[in-house]
């Protein structure tokens, strides 16, 4: 049996995850007083608790966090990002983000290394292009491929744990007023009410009802597999896997790699475009180097998502190219173990997040295309301003976050006749 909460409130925000954590803060921060919450499921303590519905891909400890993206519009948010997280680490007592020197490596001939090397010239004082010799002086534990280019940012950027970076946001949220409930979100519709004025209905698998004036989405690649939208709207949304290889290291490594910086690579020889993490100490209490990959394997439905997300990382077995790739760059490593795991990346057409209101109490804000978590306060304090509103509020153009639907079959059908 259905139960309800009475509380009639301004804004409901569903996913919390980075995105939606991140606008629950935002939106409490811009009008305080506004009756806001966010619904989205807890990590579950078992990796399988929850197979059916969902598991989400920020249980993790380890993410770039790089202003250095080839969009100037995500460097932009990524940076607005990075340049918050300190402060909020102070506010929550929360510490989630490490600053460490960005090395790119690549050929200049690549498009994306011919962005990353134009902002190294415009950016003399804070970044140095450097060969392979000049690298190994820099990091004498790294070797880069004789015709490669490296590009050294120092500092601008680092890594975070997404786990973490949610924690410090629900808690700064919920100091600030929002109301914070552990559900799986079934159901948005819209309610007329007897007065004649309209809000939105939240239904959650454990047949809660929740009453909002506005409702954000904000569930990643889970937005087509629940009754979120409104009927006949189906995003253009293409989900990706993204293969994890992780490899244990002692505490020599640990030593010896304390200053190794974040690395984004680009393999000419097999077109992949990779990054490597430090190593970074995991809920198990061993350090692991992460490097990771995306591929171009689609998923298309809840139980495919589910299903790899899901995967037993003691039972995957890591990309050996992946390993080949870390053995390469990181001399003299000593590898205790290793095992891969898997994330999904949301993509759009435009490379672009979707932000933008589906209807007058309904947005989104969704599709990180790989780059979601590193500009996540971004689109949060973007999504919050919008919803809020009800228009678009901030200095980045509207047009470049406008959500396309795919058109009805019928419609096609009745477009060529």
């Amino acid at each position: 049996m259905a139960t309800y909460n009475h509380k009639l409130y301004d804004l409901c925000i569903i996913g919390a995850g980075p995105m939606g954590s991140a606008a629950a803060r935002h939106a409490t921060l811009i009008e305080p007083g506004l009756k806001v919450c966010l619904i989205g499921p807890a990590e579950p303590k078992s990796r399988f608790a929850n197979c059916h519905e969902m598991f989400a891909s920020h249980y993790d400890e380890g993410r770039v966090a790089t202003t250095f993206i080839a969009d100037p519009i995500w460097s932009q948010l990524s940076k607005r990002t990075i340049d918050r997280c300190r402060d909020l680490e102070r506010r929550t007592g929360i510490e989630f983000f490490t600053d460490r020197d960005e090395l790119v490596i690549g050929h200049k001939s690549d498009p994306h290394m011919k962005y990353i090397y134009q902002a190294a010239v415009d950016m003399k004082n804070k970044a140095q292009i450097l060969d392979r010799t000049e690298v190994s002086k820099q990091y004498p534990f790294l070797s880069v491929r004789r015709k490669d280019d490296s590009i050294i940012y120092s500092k601008t950027g680092g890594f975070l744990s997404p786990r973490k970076l949610v924690l410090a946001q629900c808690t700064a949220a919920h100091l600030q007023g929002c109301d914070i409930f552990n559900d799986i979100v079934n159901q948005v519709t819209e309610l007329n009410q007897s007065d004649g004025s309209k809000c939105m209905v939240v239904t959650t698998a454990n047949g809660q009802k929740y009453f909002a004036r506005k409702v954000l989405l904000t569930p990643g690649a889970f937005i087509g597999f629940h009754n979120l939208l409104p009927p006949k709207k189906e995003l253009v949304l293409t989900l990706l896997k993204q293969d994890l290889a992780f490899v244990e290291v002692g505490e020599k490594d640990v030593s010896r790699l304390k200053k190794m910086p974040v690395v984004i690579w680009k393999d000419q020889i097999d077109n992949i475009f990779c990054y490597v993490l430090p190593p970074i100490q995991y809920p198990d209490g061993k350090h692991y180097i992460k490097i990771g990959r995306r591929t171009t394997e689609e998923l298309c439905t809840q139980k495919e998502v589910i299903d790899y997300l899901q995967r037993d990382p003691s039972e995957v077995v890591a990309d050996p190219h992946l390993l080949d790739l870390l053995v390469e760059l990181v001399k003299d490593l000593e590898v205790i173990s290793t095992h891969g795991d898997s994330c999904v990346t949301a993509h759009t057409p435009s490379g672009l997040l979707y932000c933008d209101m589906v209807t007058p109490r309904l947005g989104i804000a969704i599709a990180g295309n790989g780059a979601g978590v590193t500009a996540s306060d971004e689109v949060g304090n973007m999504a919050a301003r919008m919803i809020i509103s009800g228009s678009w509020n901030h200095d980045l153009p509207r047009e470049k976050f406008r959500a396309k639907f795919r058109v009805a079959i019928k419609a096609k059908i009745s477009a060529r006749l």
